[in-house]
């Protein structure tokens, strides 16, 4: 009897068992044991097992011995495995037959009432933890061992796949062992065990952060995952927090890295989003609204990134923002606003609709509020654009009473506050810098509005003091937080500066002990966290985000501890540990964000990196410093679209040029060395720097107007005439020397040919090349095969190229492996001399042996790979993160084809 995968663990799950169905399987495993003795042992084995199922192998066999010993009977160790084949013979219909990790062939029971049947029953244990841990123990004896520890690479596909499973089940204590462990890390299955590391207010945070960071990257390359797992500790400058894989090289060594700062324990990449709220289903389990610009509702499991069922869709329009409630009798809703000036109810655990839309609003639904009346009513506020409350019976559909008017501007933020008297009260924040208060029972206007914010107030929250007073926090784009006494309608205290200009949006939250949290979040990317009764903030920012703030939400997590979720511009939900703010400012990584060009030489007895990122500056490193210090060097009105070194007898020359129309020369201290070059004020695209036959130094730049200038950098001359010839835009210029010594020239564009010049005389060493179909992005010379100069082309049709630059002839089918452009090329050196060529795709460094052509491995990245650069086997690697420099390996190219 064969089943499809999974076809019986849906969220839908089979109707329980009658007593007769279990009386008559109790009958025939009674009747199937005459022959098989271990029959029912081994089909509890099977309901124990977890994904696909279980592997016929030892896998299977020791699970079984485990669950009876863990019921404190001893297990017939000669007959389990005879009768497993029997087993699968003679009682074919028990069981469901699947693929598992690895392609092989994997059993479970075919009904899933029966698997509920034989657990609780034949297990004998005091509670499922138990037997779990008797699994995850059993497990762990089937990891060979070597001279560095535990061999992962050869454990059985099931353990590595499932045991962080098992090993949570079995409770905290057994899945830290295992996550302390970087080479289950470095092997185990990123769908089973990502889910698992999330440890807020715990000791193996930074393990949870750092292996989030690369879970998307995680594949089965133990060896790349190793090197990924290792760049991230250095990213998140969290040394220690993953230690080396035993008995595994990595695929490369982090040298440096300057990455953005990311402090999250949780980054859910979804599209443009809006709004975020937290709700708390049934059982206790958390669960994370996002409102998309889609015109969707998507709800996730905020502890593990997991969607929650399909999106919720019905909105003709983006989705600006969403809230949780909850009915008198316990049913969780979820409430949605949109562009489309409608409110829509939802059943969250179902997806289904609650009711039909609620309308009356004339324009964008803005902010949503539930709360609970003194005589148990649910009720839910609507803010909108049009600049109206209004008040709803969401169970009903009904409108309460006529929409609130008074303010003058749109209305960002409406929120309930219960007085210690069981009073109801609703607040309303605006863009005409205003709060109001209101009586939600009544519709009336409470006293005057509140004023003393000089920019638009963007978000109210009520919370209760130490004393048991209600208070009310509003957040502004001044950049101040003012506390009100609401009944009085007065400051508590004086106005807080944020000091983080803006502000986005506020919550509250609380840390275990019960002491109050602000949780703010600003248009400078960043999260304060701080109490409210201590003024201005005093832990340092959470950074990680890349775009404005939108939207916060607050909840107290597993355990009470704190958990807070943002949303914002860069198209990401992040969820963070507002404890885990340092007291004081991090070590700053300079010229952190998006890395727009690299160059990268070795310079007398150091390494010379140069870097620029899209605050129009280039940084400056020694690599071979104790610490490397860093440099930054402003001068630049625009992108810096490309850089290059060379070294000359003075000393490492560093040319930088940009969007501005302009070449700046500078040396490695940050001093100009002479005038900038400027041709016809175009925006320039690509620099590159060569050496003639007699020691001269030559430097050529291109950008939108279509031609190639050739200087004398050390004069600030030019030299020859303007190279002209494409029909387009140049992106790219490189020399590099034919066979019978000769300096060339190659320059490729928008028209997507590459032209080979004599950069004196402006000659065409041969004609045309029409290498690609898309604009040509990057150039390189380097070695090939057997002696040759080739030269390498990579373009926006996904492809590399290698020419013959005397003939122009292709030497090489195309080399094709990304899917977006390839924005950069280089030649790396390896030990023992082998050719390597590596090109930059969308979100992935891709590793060529350039004499068959292979791929001999594709490191992923995080972010769009923007540029490249290398010095010997050193290869730097420019991001929209940051920069990081690798190290590259011999067993690198050794180890053949990777995916």
């Amino acid at each position: 009897m064969r089943h499809l995968p999974g076809l019986l663990w849906g969220r839908n799950r089979p109707r329980p068992p009658t007593s007769g169905e279990t009386d008559g399987w109790d009958a025939d495993l009674a009747r199937l044991a005459e022959r098989i003795p271990h029959a029912r042992l081994l089909l509890t084995a099977l309901a124990w097992g977890r994904g696909p199922g279980l592997p016929a192998d030892a896998v299977w066999v020791s699970m079984a011995r485990a669950l009876t010993e863990a019921g404190g009977q001893p297990a017939d160790v000669s007959s389990t495995g005879q009768d497993l084949r029997l087993l699968l013979r003679k009682a074919k219909s028990w069981v469901a037959e699947s693929t598992g990790p690895g392609g092989a062939v994997v059993y479970r029971l075919a009904d899933q009432r029966l698997t509920d049947h034989l657990r609780p029953q034949d297990a004998a244990q005091e509670s499922p933890a138990q037997a779990e841990r008797a699994i995850t123990s059993t497990l762990l004896g089937l990891v060979p061992s070597n001279a560095a520890g535990r061999d992962w690479a050869a454990a059985p596909p099931y353990v590595r796949a499932y045991l962080a499973g098992h090993a949570a089940a079995a409770g905290a204590d057994s899945l830290a062992s295992l996550v302390l462990d970087a080479g289950f890390l470095a092997t185990a299955d990123p769908a089973v065990l990502g889910p698992l590391m999330f440890f807020p207010g715990s000791p193996l945070r930074d393990v949870g952060r750092v292996y989030q960071r690369v879970r998307q990257l995680l594949g089965t390359d133990a060896q790349a995952n190793a090197a990924y797992l290792a760049e991230a500790v250095c990213a998140l400058r969290v040394p220690g927090a993953v230690g080396e894989v035993p008995g595994t090289t990595p695929a490369y060594r982090t040298r440096f890295t300057a990455a953005r700062r990311d402090e999250a324990l949780l980054t859910i990449t979804t599209g443009p989003v809006n709004g975020v709220a937290f709700g708390v289903a049934p059982g206790g389990r958390l669960l994370l609204a996002v409102a998309g610009d889609d015109a969707t509702v998507r709800l996730w499991d905020p502890l593990t990134g997991v969607p929650f069922g399909e999106p919720l869709t019905g909105h003709q329009m983006a989705v600006v923002n969403v809230a949780f409630g909850r009915c008198a009798d316990g049913r969780l809703l979820l409430a949605s606003g949109g562009d489309d000036a409608t409110v829509r109810l939802w059943d969250p655990l179902t997806g289904a609709p609650f009711g039909e839309p609620l309308t009356g609003h004339t324009d964008m639904v803005w902010s949503l509020a539930f709360a609970t009346s003194g005589d148990g009513r649910l009720l839910l506020a609507s803010s909108s654009l049009d600049r109206t409350v209004r008040l709803w019976d969401p169970l009903t559909g009904a409108a309460l009473g006529e929409p609130l008017t008074g303010h003058t501007d749109q209305i960002c933020s409406v929120a309930f506050g219960t007085t210690p008297q069981g009073r109801l009260l609703l607040a309303s924040a605006s863009r005409d810098r205003t709060v109001r208060l209101w009586d939600p029972m009544t519709g009336a206007a409470l006293g005057e509005p509140l004023t003393g914010h000089t920019g638009n107030t963007t978000q109210v929250v009520f919370f209760t003091s130490p004393d048991g007073r209600l208070l009310l926090a509003s957040v502004s784009r001044d950049g101040t937080l003012r506390t009100w006494d609401p009944l009085t309608q007065t400051l508590a205290s004086p106005p807080a500066d944020l000091q983080a200009g803006p502000a986005a949006c506020l919550d509250v939250g609380a840390d275990p002990d019960g002491r109050l949290l602000f949780i703010s979040g600003h248009e400078d990317y960043t999260l304060r966290v701080w109490s409210p009764f201590t003024g201005p903030p005093a832990h340092w920012p959470l950074a990680g985000h890349n775009g404005i703030l939108l939207w916060g939400a607050a909840v107290a997590g597993s355990g009470g501890w704190p958990l807070f979720a943002s949303s914002a511009w860069d198209q990401s939900v992040k969820v963070w540990d507002p404890l885990m703010a340092p007291e004081t400012s991090p070590p700053p990584h300079p010229g952190q964000g998006p890395v727009t060009a690299v160059a990268f030489t070795a310079a007398g007895d150091g390494e010379l990196l140069a870097w620029a990122s899209d605050d129009y500056m280039v940084r400056v490193t020694d690599l071979t410093g104790e610490p490397a210090s860093t440099r930054s060097l402003a001068g630049h009105k625009d992108t810096i679209a490309a850089l290059a070194v060379a070294t000359t007898h003075a000393g490492p020359l560093l040319a930088s040029a940009s969007r501005d129309g302009t070449v700046r020369l500078w040396t490695p201290d940050g001093e100009p060395a002479g005038k900038p070059l400027i041709g016809n004020g175009s925006p320039l695209n690509t620099v590159a720097f060569g050496t003639g036959s007699a020691g001269q130094l030559l430097l050529a730049s291109a950008g939108d107007d279509g031609e190639v200038r050739v200087w004398e950098p050390l004069t600030c001359a030019t030299v020859g005439p303007w190279l002209a010839g494409h029909t387009g835009w140049v992106g790219a210029v490189a020399f590099g020397a034919v066979p019978d010594g000769r300096l060339v020239l190659a320059s490729g564009g928008e028209d997507g040919t590459v032209r080979l010049w004599n950069p004196y005389t402006g000659a065409a060493v041969c004609g045309p090349i029409p290498a690609h179909s898309a604009p040509v992005r990057s150039l390189a010379f380097g070695p090939g095969p057997h002696g040759r100069r080739l030269l390498a082309s990579g373009s926006e049709d996904g492809t590399v190229r290698l020419w013959d630059p005397l003939s122009g002839t292709a030497m090489a089918q195309p080399l094709a492996g990304d899917t977006g452009w390839v924005a950069a090329v280089v030649f790396a050196g390896v030990p023992g001399g082998t050719p390597l060529l590596a090109s930059a795709g969308e979100t992935a460094v891709r590793l060529w042996d350039v004499g068959s052509g292979t791929c001999v491995r594709a490191l992923r990245r995080r972010s769009t790979v923007r540029c490249l650069a290398a010095a010997g086997r050193s290869l730097a690697i420019g991001d929209d993160e940051g920069i990081s420099v690798i190290e590259l390996g011999l067993p690198t190219v050794a180890q053949g084809r990777s995916r």
